[in-house]
């Protein structure tokens, strides 16, 4: 009989961002030899004991791995997941929620394949813009050529009673133009959340589904910018993670590109914020733009400054109470979540995550049998029981 590798027991722990002390509390195992659950795990872990079937199967849903991944002679290469934009504090600080990260884009990423043969199986037609633009092109021509392939206009975007309107609109302006676009913070539970702090956006730029992932977690103001941010990353074929204000040459490019579509020159100029504005002016004026604009503070202001408007010193400023201003909407909305009844139901939340783009395929897709329901559970990041009350709510 084939025994679990003692090295991928390790690595899976590892993987998912646990140490042994944590590890042992989550699976709580038992010793017959009355050991602790931390030596339990530290003989398993060493090749003195071999793991029961049951042991087994706790270990793969507390690290988040299939069960046969155990039996593999070395841990898994890790999957092409496209550059990492972030920066060197953002990679390497909260180890948890990175360790979290890796595993939302390689199951990001499983789901992306297999997206892309079922669209190679209706023979779907590469997307033009895919790795069409450059750097080099400058962010206006690049931000042209993106709003006249998505059909995006600003006036509609603005006109939108609510931020999470205008967001919708265009979500599916972009998703109508084949880009698959998520909104994902997690592995399917709270416990699970990555924070905006580890990363913002992801993109892979495939040429026949290319996908797009917003952290949920980031206030929806922002949602808007993030999305354009990552189909610049698109357009220039550039996969990878993003983080928050990263100087790097090709994220500022993509802030810049996203700047220039929603929040373009002129009404940058038409704000009256120059250097010499003092800060209520500029906080006051910047706040009043985001609530016309349908757009985040933080958006406008980074962008001032990426133009010159304001000075370093009062984008750090600005950034410092915006971030305490999110803290504390934060804070009120647990609270007011403690207070209240009912809500959407699992599937229903699951789906907005998900875009319609994406829903819809795997519909048609099992529907047609060209995705078995297993593999359409891996589309849709849930259980295979759950696969056709998401799909088919009408029949459940």
């Amino acid at each position: 009989m084939i025994a679990a590798n003692p090295e991928i027991l390790k690595w899976a722990r590892e993987t998912a961002g646990l140490n042994l002390d944590e590890a042992a509390k989550k699976l709580g195992f038992r010793d017959s030899k009355k050991r602790t659950a931390i030596e339990k795990l530290e003989s398993l872990e060493s090749g003195l004991d071999h793991p029961t079937n049951a042991q087994l199967n706790r270990m793969a849903k507390a690290y988040f791995q299939s069960p046969m991944v155990f039996y593999l002679s070395k841990p898994p290469h890790r999957g092409d997941q496209g550059e990492d934009y972030r920066s060197l504090d953002q990679q390497q600080s909260n180890r948890k929620g990175n360790a979290h990260l890796n595993l939302l884009t390689r199951d990001i990423k499983a789901a992306q394949r297999l997206v892309r043969d079922v669209l190679l199986e209706e023979s779907a037609e590469r997307l033009p813009f895919v790795n069409s633009a450059s750097v080099s092109m400058g962010a206006e021509s690049v931000a042209r050529d993106i709003v006249k392939t998505i059909e995006f206009d600003l006036d509609t975007f603005r006109s939108k009673r609510r931020v999470r309107d205008a967001f919708s609109y265009l979500r599916q302006q972009i998703e109508d133009s084949r880009i698959f676009v998520l909104l994902l913070s997690d592995l399917g539970s709270h416990h699970t959340t990555i924070p905006v702090e580890v990363f913002r956006g992801v993109a892979f730029a495939d040429a026949v589904a290319p996908f797009i992932v917003i952290n949920r977690k980031d206030a929806v103001s922002a949602w808007s910018f993030t999305a354009l941010h990552e189909v610049a990353h698109v357009w220039i074929g550039a996969s990878g993670i993003s983080g928050m204000w990263v100087d790097k040459r090709v994220e500022r490019f993509c802030d810049r590109v996203a700047g220039e579509i929603l929040f373009p020159s002129t009404d940058r100029a038409a704000l009256g914020i120059e250097r010499s504005s003092s800060y209520d002016f500029i906080l006051k004026r910047v706040t009043n733009a985001a609530d016309d604009m349908n757009l985040s503070r933080s958006m406008i202001s980074y962008n001032l400054w990426l133009e010159g408007h304001i000075g370093h010193d009062v984008w750090e400023r600005l950034k410092v109470r915006y971030a305490k201003d999110r803290a504390e909407r934060k804070e009120h909305e647990r609270e007011r979540r403690k207070t209240t009844k009912g809500g959407p139901s699992y599937y229903t939340v699951r789906r907005h995550q998900l875009g319609n783009a994406l829903v819809d395929l795997a519909r048609y897709a099992v529907s047609a049998n060209v995705l078995t329901p297993s593999k359409a559970a891996v589309v849709l990041g849930v259980a295979p029981r759950s696969v056709y009350p998401m799909l088919f709510p009408e029949l459940a």
